[in-house]
C-alpha cells in the first residue's frame, strides 16, 4: 500500500523529507508536507503532524468550557455535551434541595431533579456511542413532537444506556426513584425523606461512578461539594423513636409503595448500588485533639459480620469517650478489691479472674498485647499489665457474690477474717 510505503519512508523525519515525498510522487512542491499529512491521515488514521504547545494550550482551554458547558466562538457543543451538562446541573440542584435545612419538599424536589438528572445522563451516554436513544413507532421510524425526535422514557433509557448484571442495582435504583417520583410529586410528606436516605446515597455514588467511568474525573461532582454537617440523631436518642413514629404516618398508598419496592428488591438490600446505609459514630479522642479525619468510609463488603447486621438498621449512637490508659498494676488492683468484697482474693485468684473474664490472653498466648482496653492494657516497656479503675469496679461487681466469685476466678469464695 502506498500510504505505508511513504509512512515508512518518511519515519517521523528520519528518513526522506515530507516535501522530498509529494514532489517525487505527486509532483507537488508547494504543499510543504500538508498533503503528504493528509494522505496519511485519510488512508491509515494515522497522524503525521504534532501539534505546538500553544496548539494543546488552546485544546485545554476549549475543553474545561465544554466541561462547563459553553461552547468556544465559532462552535457548538455536541448534542450529548449539552445533555451531560443538564444532567450534571440537575443532579447538583437536587443535591442543594435536599441538604437545604429550610427544604419542606425535600425528598419530593429530589425525586424530581434526581430522575431528570439520569434521564440526561443516559441520554448523553447513548448519544456519545451513536447507540438508539430515541422512540419509534411501529414502522421503525423516530416519533417527531414539533419537529424534534422524541427520546425515550427515562427507565427505558437507563436500560439501554446500563445494561446487563453490573448494572442492575443502578436500574433498580432508578426505578425506585422514578416510582417515587409520581407517587409523591404534588405532596408534603416530611416522614419521607428519613426513609429513603438509603437510595439517595446509593444514587448518588452510582451517578459519580457513572461520570467517572464514561465521561472522565473532570465531569465528577465530589470536587464542587462538602460533607453536610449532621444533627438528626445525635442529640437525643428520643430522636429515633420520634422518627419512626412520623413514618408511620405516611398515607397507605405512598407506605404500600415503600413496602413493595422492599419485597420487589429483596435480594439488593445488601447491594450498595441500590441502597447505602451508613452509620456515623461521634468520638472523642483520648488526647483531646482533633480528629485524624472527618469521616471514615469503609465497603460493605469490607466490615465484619456484626457491623453489616448494624447496617441494616438506623442506627443512633450515644457519644462514646474514649476511657482513661490503665495505670494501676496487679498488686494495686488486689488491694482494692480485697476491701470492698466479702471473700478472700489474691494474686492468684486475680491471674484467673482477668483470663476468664478474658480481658488479658490466656496462659501461653504467643501475643500477650492482646488485651480488652476498656479495662487492661500490655505495657511492652516494662513487660507488665496494667489495669484501670473499671476493672476494679467489674471485679468488685463480679466477685461480691459466691456464684459471681466461682465463675471468675474458678475455685471456691471464703470469707474474709
Amino acid at each position: 500500500m502506498l500510504a505505508r510505503q511513504l509512512l515508512a519512508e518518511w519515519d517521523e523525519g528520519r528518513g526522506s523529507s515530507k516535501s522530498q515525498i509529494e514532489r517525487r510522487v505527486w509532483g507537488d512542491g508547494g504543499a510543504h508536507g500538508r498533503r503528504f499529512d493528509r494522505f496519511v491521515r485519510q488512508v491509515l488514521g494515522v497522524a503525521t503532524t504534532r501539534p505546538s504547545r500553544q496548539t494543546n494550550r488552546i485544546d485545554l482551554l476549549e475543553a474545561q468550557l465544554r466541561r462547563l458547558g459553553v461552547a468556544p466562538q465559532g462552535q457548538d457543543l455536541d448534542e450529548w455535551e449539552a445533555q451531560l451538562q443538564h444532567g450534571r446541573h440537575a443532579a447538583m440542584a437536587a443535591l442543594r434541595a435536599w441538604n437545604d435545612p429550610t427544604a419542606s419538599f425535600r425528598s419530593q424536589s429530589f425525586a424530581l431533579l434526581f430522575v431528570t438528572a439520569w434521564n440526561s445522563v443516559a441520554l448523553a451516554l447513548l448519544q456519545q456511542s451513536g447507540r438508539e436513544w430515541r422512540e419509534l413507532d411501529n414502522s421503525g421510524r423516530p416519533v417527531c413532537i414539533d419537529g424534534r425526535d422524541r427520546a425515550k422514557e427515562t427507565g427505558d433509557l437507563v436500560a439501554a444506556a446500563f445494561s446487563g448484571e453490573r448494572y442492575h442495582g443502578l436500574r433498580r435504583n432508578v426505578e425506585f426513584w422514578i416510582g417515587l417520583r409520581n407517587q409523591v410529586a404534588h405532596r408534603n410528606l416530611p416522614a419521607l425523606d428519613a426513609v429513603v436516605i438509603p437510595q439517595a446515597q446509593a444514587g448518588l455514588v452510582n451517578l459519580e461512578a457513572v461520570l467517572d467511568e464514561h465521561f472522565g474525573k473532570e465531569y465528577l461532582l465530589a470536587d464542587v461539594l462538602s460533607v453536610p454537617l449532621q444533627l438528626s440523631g445525635f442529640r437525643d436518642p428520643g430522636v429515633l423513636a420520634s422518627v419512626k413514629k412520623l413514618q408511620g404516618s405516611l398515607p397507605l398508598d405512598v407506605q404500600n409503595y415503600l413496602a413493595g419496592q422492599s419485597q420487589l428488591n429483596d435480594e439488593l438490600l445488601d447491594d450498595a448500588t441500590y441502597m447505602l446505609r451508613v452509620t456515623f459514630l461521634p468520638m472523642v479522642p483520648a488526647s483531646g485533639r482533633g480528629p485524624d479525619v472527618v469521616a471514615y468510609f469503609v465497603k460493605p463488603g469490607e466490615v465484619s459480620e456484626e457491623l453489616r447486621q448494624a447496617l441494616k438498621e438506623y442506627t443512633v449512637l450515644p457519644k462514646v469517650v474514649t476511657p482513661p490508659r490503665p495505670n494501676l498494676i496487679a498488686t494495686q488492683v488486689i488491694e482494692s478489691v480485697r476491701d470492698r468484697i466479702p471473700y478472700k482474693f489474691t494474686s492468684t485468684m486475680h491471674t484467673a479472674a482477668a483470663r476468664n473474664l478474658k480481658i488479658r490472653p490466656a496462659k501461653g498466648a504467643p501475643d500477650e498485647t492482646v488485651t480488652d482496653t476498656r479495662y487492661c492494657e500490655y505495657v511492652g516497656s516494662v513487660k507488665r499489665h496494667l489495669y484501670n479503675q473499671a476493672w476494679v469496679e467489674r471485679l468488685v461487681s463480679e466477685l461480691s457474690s459466691p456464684d459471681g466469685f466461682r465463675s471468675a476466678t474458678g475455685v471456691e469464695p471464703h470469707p474474709r477474717l
